[in-house]
């Protein structure tokens, strides 16, 4: 399953071109929405050896977050 959030967050803007963006690994650094879903009686988040999610971030403040 693919879980894919995208949010606007002014405090992340940047200076830059109009299509830069980057691809980050700092979830654990920036707000991130705590996610979950009701009613829901057991699941767990899949452990690998590499995460399994990334976030891009654009001059804007547009974040896109993706987990699997």
């Amino acid at each position: 399953m693919y879980l894919r959030q995208a949010w606007n967050d002014p405090r992340l803007q940047f200076d830059g071109q109009q299509d830069t963006r980057y691809r980050l690994n700092i979830w654990d650094k920036i707000w991130v929405p705590d996610t979950f879903f009701r009613y829901d009686l057991g699941s767990f988040v899949h452990e690998q050896t590499v995460p399994n999610r990334f976030l891009t971030l654009t001059k804007n403040g547009d974040v896109w977050y993706v987990m699997k």
